[in-house]
């Protein structure tokens, strides 16, 4: 898997930066510099251990794996603008088993640097890249020597194993790594990259283990025309891979256009609702002067607690808080105006009038789609913890959250706001009232 800003099926998956960083290195976030800079350290030690150790390489192998690691990346493909696909992980891992750790010091480098020249990616990439593709192979090779080590004979079955097992190595090694590098340059959620770009290529490596322990037998058999024979299929992958998604990216590319249009018209009709709710609520306001702002106000200090209980601003519980504070005296359209706007004190028959109005809000609101949740807090919105509100008596948690929450608001404003039968009391006062 490559660095930052591209993502791919190889080791490593190159991974693409935001638009315009190529252009400004600079702008590579402290944290992702200090990454890179720890990984290369840590690959260099390993290295120069590996250097100490190496006796003698197959050099004709090593020649042949290298340059086709280089033409493997140098073609990869194009994966709808936002990722890449190679192989070249194929010749790597094919390194690690018939070399050793000192092939994967030449043929990692040697894919690092094809992919790197000529296309203008700033140079905390190759460094990035070098690192992760020389530290994965070094892993994967030490992990192949390590298993085939524990049987002398040596046998195909624990070789084909030991393979496979080296290949999820490195993809586990490498696909760390560039998680890393993408949650530091994007503030994104480790495990959540991870699964959306890597958690499907583990089947795909175990795969290129398989491959890798065939051409390593080849090699043995046929030498190096052996190993070129068997690379063949792989090398025409590529092209049937190309074909395809070619075929595939346009239509990803529309589909793309087109959920990008459904989310504008979505954020479109939002507004429109939220806007039609702000008319409604103001012409609420009208026919009761003396309450002119009481609803916003309410509305805004019912979420100022909502979020302060950990109410997750994009769930429905927090829309339908919203638009239940809102609305929660809509019902009051079905009071006569002598009533609602009557100087006097009311009498038992007004009162029962009156204390209907969160049952006509419900009813007003509940055959409304996205509007349905909020109707439940109208209804209960006149509720008392200690069983004693209206219309239907409820106690404690009986009362839905958003309802309790509204309660707290509702009575802050009244006591802190004029009226005609009493003033406005301080907020201090306000809150030992409610305590």
């Amino acid at each position: 898997m490559e660095s930052t800003g591209e993502a791919r099926a190889g080791p490593p998956l190159p991974i693409r930066p935001p638009a315009g960083a190529e252009a400004q290195p600079h702008a590579l976030p402290a944290r992702a510099r200090i990454l890179i800079a720890s990984l290369a350290l840590a690959v260099a030690a390993a290295a120069a251990f590996t250097a100490t150790q190496m006796g003698g390489i197959d050099v004709p192998a090593l020649l042949l794996l290298a340059v086709l690691g280089i033409t493997a990346e140098r073609f990869d493909v194009d994966l709808y603008g936002d990722s890449r696909l190679s192989i070249s992980a194929l010749f790597l891992l094919t390194a690690a088993i018939v070399i050793g750790p000192g092939g994967v010091l030449i043929v990692g480098l040697a894919i690092a640097v094809a992919g790197h020249a000529g296309r203008g990616r700033p140079l905390y990439k190759l460094l990035f890249n070098a690192s992760a593709f020389v530290g994965t192979g070094l892993a994967s090779a030490y992990s192949f020597l390590a298993i085939t080590q524990l049987a002398s004979d040596g046998t195909h079955t624990l070789e084909a194993a030991a393979a496979v097992a080296a290949a999820l190595v490195d993809f586990a090694v490498s696909s760390f790594l560039v998680t890393l590098i993408i949650a530091s340059t994007t503030n994104g959620a480790p495990a959540a990259i991870w699964r959306e770009k890597f958690g499907w290529l583990a089947p795909h490596y175990a795969v290129l283990g398989f491959l890798a322990f065939v051409l390593m037998l080849a090699y043995r058999a046929f030498g190096l025309y052996g190993m070129l024979a068997f690379v063949a299929p792989a090398l025409m992958t590529r092209f049937t891979t190309k074909q395809y998604v070619d075929r595939m990216g346009r239509t990803v590319v529309e589909l793309r256009k087109t959920n990008a249009e459904v989310h504008a018209l979505k954020v479109e009709l939002d507004e429109a609702y939220h806007d039609t709710l702000d008319a409604l609520v103001a012409a609420l306001d009208l026919r009761d002067t003396e309450t002119h702002g009481h609803s916003r106000r309410v509305t805004e200090l019912s979420l100022q607690i909502g979020e302060a209980m950990g109410i997750d601003r994009a769930s429905r519980e927090w829309q339908d808080l919203r638009h239940g504070a809102m609305l929660h005296d809509v019902g009051k359209v079905g009071v006569p105006d002598s009533i609602l706007r009557k100087p006097g004190p009311l009498t038992d028959d007004e009162w029962a009038v009156i204390r209907e109005h969160p049952r006509h809000g419900h009813t007003m609101l509940r055959g409304v789609r996205f509007l349905a949740g909020a109707g439940e807090l109208v209804l209960a919105h006149h509720e008392r913890y200690d069983g004693g509100g209206y219309p239907r008596g409820l106690a404690g948690d009986q009362i839905p959250l958003g309802a309790r929450i509204f309660a707290v608001a509702d009575t802050f404003d009244a006591i802190t706001s004029a009226r005609s039968y009493k003033p406005a009391f301080s907020e201090q006062s306000a809150c030992r009232e409610i305590l």
